[in-house]
């Protein structure tokens, strides 16, 4: 780590001279640097199209997203799709130490519904601590990027694409160093959810806010607690689809929906096909257990 008060930066861009036309993901430039002025300042509205997944590793730097400014804080990150709406800056009144940071910039004509995928489930501001498979595989491509590591553009962009499916499998367990909290809310939710659990519920189980409860699910497993609720469900429910001749409406209830229309609803949602078809297309593909 560094340790110096001052500035630095040690970006490296790519322009690979061979390549496909159209790649559905390019790495841009992975970097890091260490901010301590006012003169660090991006305003995304005049900015060329990329997406940016910039991480803390120290301090603190300040992302504003319409009117709210928010303190980014070493273990979170964000990722923003440009041009956009944002800036992000170093706030000498607020931060009294650097803000030390890494960082991903690429593009892509396969990237979107990535980023769409990440936004809609974990929002812009993530929270990863330093081990999680995405951070280390940053820290990676830095190294490699350092080392002249990174023959070609094809090593390059599949490096990118490796990077967004981690983070968009965040929530599956990616980080293993759950908190003690987030393994309680785990087990109280896995002996629960049939019987129709809510966060609130399981907050006050646990003894502690709902907001906190989030906050820390999302820390430490890169989802919110009703996605992985929602998960178990739907993963019983196909279970039983495939398992067993139950009608839709008792699956629904011994799954925890509140009724069969629900159920309904939120499988095709998720899963893209109706419980009904599920079950007859996994029947006769010969399934035996299902993965959700």
């Amino acid at each position: 780590m560094y340790n110096t008060p001052r500035d630095f930066c040690e970006d490296y861009g790519f322009h690979f001279l061979e390549n496909v036309s159209c790649p559905a993901m390019r790495l841009l430039a992975v970097g890091r640097q260490s901010r301590n002025s006012r003169k660090y300042y991006w305003d995304n509205r005049a900015r060329k199209p990329a997406f940016l997944f910039q991480y803390t590793l120290k301090g603190s730097g300040t992302l504003k997203m319409g009117q709210k400014a928010h303190i980014v804080e070493k273990g979170s990150a964000f990722l923003l799709k440009m041009p956009g709406e944002e800036c992000y800056y170093f706030d000498e009144a607020y931060n009294c130490a650097p803000w030390e940071f890494i960082y991903l910039m690429f593009d892509g004509v396969g990237a979107l519904p990535y980023y769409e995928y990440v936004i809609s489930h974990f929002g812009a501001i993530l929270y990863f601590s330093d081990h999680h498979p995405a951070i280390k595989l940053i820290f990676d491509l830095h190294l490699k990027a350092s080392n002249g590591l990174i023959p070609d553009a094809f090593t390059a962009d599949s490096e990118v694409f490796r990077f967004m499916c981690l983070l968009c499998g965040s929530g599956m367990g990616g980080d293993s160093q759950d908190s003690a909290l987030v393994n309680s809310a785990k087990t109280y939710m896995e002996h629960n959810f049939a019987d129709s659990v809510s966060l609130f519920e399981t907050a006050r189980y646990l003894g502690v806010s709902q907001s906190h409860l989030s906050r820390e699910f999302v820390k430490h497993t890169g989802e919110p607690p009703s996605f992985f609720l929602t998960k178990m469900r739907l993963e019983r429910a196909a279970q039983l689809l495939v398992s067993t001749n139950k009608g839709i409406d008792e699956i629904s209830l011994l799954c925890g929906f509140s009724d069969s229309n629900y159920f309904s609803k939120v499988f095709k949602k998720y899963m893209k096909i109706s419980p009904s078809q599920f079950r007859k297309q996994a029947k006769a593909q010969g399934y035996i257990n299902v993965k959700v």
